[in-house]
C-alpha cells in the first residue's frame, strides 16, 4: 500500500511538472512525445573547481548533459546536441549538418548573449584542456562529435579565475569516456537519411589490468540542403591511460580531425546572380600527456598538450592560414585545515600563428592588399598562478568560496581576476546561493594584425558578472532552480573609424530555470526556460528560449525519446524580422538482441521554417535511420 502510495505522489509531481512547463511555454501536451532520461538532482562536477565536487556545493551555475540525453538527441555533433539543452545557451546552425568556418560559416556559442563573433569570449576544454585556433582565438565546431564523450559540463557564467583568457563569457568542458569494463568492447553506429546524410562511428574500449584505452573513428557526409552545399568530415580520437597505483596514474591522449565543405550561399548574399562556390578544407590536430595523484586530503595532476591547425579556404580567393599551441596546465588541491579546501594552480602556454596567403596575395609580395591581409609569424605567450579557497561552516549550512587569479602575458598588462561566492542550506531541500567573478578575454591576432582596423596596442576586454540561485528538491525525483544574473562587460573591442579600438560596453541580464523529475521509474522529464535582456542587437542570442525532454520506456525493447526546442526573439540581422520556431524532435529505438539496436531519427516533425543565420534557410522535416551493434 506504501509503495502505491509513493507511485502516485511521484506520479502526481510529474504530472504538476508537466502542467507548469507547457503553461509557460504555450504548448499543448498533446504536441510533445515522451523521450527517455535519467537525471541525478544533484551531479558531481569538475568544471568551476578542478576536482569532483557536488554541483550544489558551488557558488557558480554548472549544467550537465550526460552521455544518455546525448544519445537520446540522436545527433552526433555535440554542440547541436546540447544547444538550448541547456539555459541561456545557444548554438548557430546553417545545415543538417556541418557548422564550417569563415564567411558564411556556423557554430558561434553564446551563453547569456556572451561570445563574441567569431566565438572567442566562451571556452571551449576536453577534459579540462583549454582549446582555440591561434589566429582568430576560437574554436573550430566540427572538431567535437559525440560518440566518445561521457559528459558536458556548462559553467553559466565567467570561469576566467580556473581557465584563464576566453573564459569570458562560460566554458564548455567535454568529459570523455573511460573503460569501465575489462576487455575488449566494441561499438559500431551508422545512419542514414535526408540530403543523402551518412553518419557513421566505430568505438573500442580496452581495459587490461592497469592498462585501458579509448579509440574512436568516425565519418559523416551530406549532400547539404541545396546543390554544391555538401560537408564531409572524418575524426579520430584516441586516449590510452595506465594505472600505476591507486595514487597515480597517467594518460596520453591524441585527436585528428579534417572536413571538406563547399558553399554556394554565401557568395549570393552580396551578389545573388554569383555563381562562386565557397571550399573550405580544415585540418587540426591536438595531444597531450597527463600525470595524475590521488592521496586523500591532496589531488592534483600536470598536463602538458600541443595543438595545430592548417586551414584552406577558397572564396574563391586563396586563404591558407597554420597555427599551433603549446601549454602546461599543473594543479594541486588540498585541505589546509579543517572543513576547508584549496587549489594553486598555474598554467603556461604559448600560441602561434601565420597566413602565408590571402585573397590570392602571398605574404611578403610587396602589395598593399597583401600587408593588410596575412601575417608572418606572430606569438603570445601567457604565465598565470592562482588559488582558490572555500570554508564548510556550521555543518555545511553555509560554504564560502573565492578565488584570484594573476594573469600574465608577453604582449599585456598583469590583470588581477577575482571571484567569490557563497552557498547556503537554509533547510532541508533548499537551496541559496550566489557569486561574483571577473572574465577576460585577450585580444587575438586578427584584431591586432589582420586587415585594415588592425590594432597592435589593444588591451583585454572585461566583464564582471554577479548571480543568485534559489533551488529546491521536493523529493529525490523533482528539483527545480531559478537562477537571475546580471554582467557587465567593458573594454570591449568594436572598430570606430576604421580602427579597432577598447571602446565598447554592454549590460546582459536575465533569468534562468532548470527543473528535473522523474514521476515513474519508466518515465522521466527535463526542462529549461532563460530569458536574456541585452543592451544590443546579438546573433545567436534569443531573448527567449525553452527545451522540454520527456523520456519513456514504452515497451521492454522499445524506448521513445523526444525534445521540444523553442526559440524567441533571435536577432538575425538588421533589416530582419526576429525569430521565433519551436522545433520537435524524435528518436525511436529499438532492442532487436542484447548487442543490435535499431533506431529512428526525426527532427523538426511540424516541418518549421526558420532561420538561424542569415541566408540560411535551416531544413524542414527531416527524418533518418540506423543501427547500433556492440561486440
Amino acid at each position: 500500500m506504501k509503495k502505491n502510495k509513493h507511485c502516485l505522489q511521484r506520479l502526481a509531481g510529474g504530472i504538476v511538472f508537466c502542467t507548469a512547463l507547457f503553461g509557460m511555454t504555450g504548448v499543448s501536451a498533446q504536441a510533445v512525445v515522451d523521450t527517455n532520461r535519467i537525471y541525478r538532482l544533484d551531479e558531481v562536477v569538475v568544471t568551476g573547481s578542478n576536482h569532483a565536487t557536488g554541483r550544489n556545493l558551488l557558488p557558480y551555475t554548472v549544467s550537465v548533459i550526460g552521455n544518455s540525453q546525448l544519445e537520446a538527441s540522436g545527433q552526433t555533433q555535440l554542440l547541436s546536441a546540447i544547444s538550448v539543452q541547456v539555459p541561456s545557451l545557444f548554438i548557430s546552425e546553417r545545415n543538417i549538418f556541418g557548422f564550417g568556418v569563415s564567411n558564411g560559416g556556423s557554430g558561434g556559442i553564446k551563453i547569456r548573449g556572451v561570445g563574441g563573433s567569431p566565438t572567442n569570449s566562451v571556452l571551449m576544454m576536453v577534459d579540462g584542456q583549454p582549446q582555440f585556433a591561434g589566429i582568430y582565438s576560437h574554436p573550430i565546431a566540427d572538431f567535437y562529435g559525440t560518440e566518445y564523450v561521457e559528459r558536458v559540463e556548462v559553467l553559466r557564467g565567467p570561469g576566467s579565475v580556473l581557465y584563464g583568457s576566453n573564459a569570458m563569457g562560460g566554458v564548455i568542458n567535454v568529459i570523455t569516456k573511460n573503460a569501465g569494463k575489462d576487455g575488449v568492447h566494441t561499438t559500431l553506429t551508422s545512419q542514414y537519411g535526408s540530403y543523402n546524410t551518412w553518419l557513421s562511428s566505430l568505438t573500442n574500449t580496452t581495459r587490461f589490468g592497469k592498462f585501458s584505452s579509448l579509440v574512436s573513428l568516425s565519418y559523416d557526409r551530406t549532400d547539404g540542403l541545396r546543390d554544391n552545399f555538401d560537408f564531409r568530415q572524418g575524426n579520430l580520437y584516441t586516449k590510452l591511460g595506465y594505472d600505476f597505483s591507486d595514487s597515480w596514474q597517467a594518460r596520453a591522449d591524441y585527436s585528428l580531425m579534417n572536413f571538406v565543405g563547399n558553399d554556394p550561399i554565401y557568395p549570393t548574399l552580396s551578389n545573388p546572380e554569383s555563381t562562386d562556390i565557397y571550399h573550405q578544407n580544415v585540418t587540426r590536430g591536438e595531444a597531450s600527456l597527463s600525470l595524475n595523484n590521488y592521496y586523500g586530503n591532496t589531488s592534483g595532476g600536470v598536463r602538458v598538450y600541443y595543438s595545430y591547425g592548417n586551414h584552406y579556404i577558397d572564396d574563391p580567393n586563396h586563404f591558407h592560414s597554420l597555427d599551433d599551441r603549446f601549454g602546461i596546465l599543473a594543479y594541486q588541491n588540498f585541505n589546509p585545515w579543517k572543513n576547508a579546501a584549496a587549489t594553486f594552480g598555474f598554467d603556461f602556454d604559448t600560441y602561434t600563428g601565420r597566413i602565408p596567403m590571402s585573397g590570392g596575395h602571398t605574404h611578403g609580395d610587396g602589395s598593399t592588399a597583401a600587408q593588410m591581409q596575412t601575417i608572418g609569424r606572430k606569438s603570445i605567450t601567457e604565465y598565470s598562478p592562482y588559488l582558490t579557497f572555500s570554508q564548510n561552516l556550521f555543518g555545511g549550512v553555509l560554504i564560502l568560496n573565492a578565488g584570484l587569479r594573476m594573469a600574465n602575458s608577453d604582449r599585456f598588462d598583469t590583470q588581477w581576476i577575482p571571484q567569490g561566492g557563497f552557498v547556503v542550506h537554509p533547510a532541508e531541500g533548499w537551496l541559496l546561493k550566489g557569486s561574483l567573478a571577473k572574465g577576460y578575454r585577450n585580444p587575438s591576432f586578427r584584431e591586432m594584425y589582420l586587415y585594415g582596423p588592425a590594432n597592435p596596442d589593444l588591451d583585454p576586454e572585461n566583464m564582471m558578472n554577479y548571480e543568485v540561485t534559489v533551488g529546491k528538491n521536493f523529493s529525490p525525483y523533482f528539483g527545480i532552480d531559478v537562477t537571475g544574473y546580471y554582467s557587465k562587460g567593458d573594454n570591449l573591442i568594436q572598430t570606430v573609424s576604421g580602427k579597432n579600438v577598447n571602446t565598447g560596453r554592454f549590460i546582459n541580464k536575465g533569468i534562468e530555470v532548470t527543473a528535473n523529475n522523474q514521476p515513474l521509474a519508466k518515465l522521466s522529464l527535463s526542462a529549461t526556460y532563460s530569458y536574456l535582456h541585452t543592451s544590443a542587437d546579438l546573433t545567436a542570442a534569443p531573448k527567449n528560449q525553452y527545451f522540454l525532454g520527456i523520456g519513456w520506456q514504452a515497451l521492454p525493447k522499445l524506448r521513445v525519446d523526444a525534445e521540444l526546442k523553442g526559440v524567441g526573439g533571435l536577432y538575425i540581422a538588421s533589416g530582419m524580422d526576429n525569430e521565433n520556431y519551436t522545433l520537435l524532435n524524435m528518436k525511436l529505438s529499438y532492442k532487436v538482441i542484447r548487442v543490435l539496436e535499431l533506431f529512428a531519427r526525426l527532427d523538426n516533425i511540424t516541418n518549421a521554417a526558420y532561420t538561424i543565420n542569415r541566408g540560411y534557410e535551416m531544413p524542414g522535416f527531416t527524418g533518418m535511420g540506423g543501427f547500433k551493434f556492440h561486440f
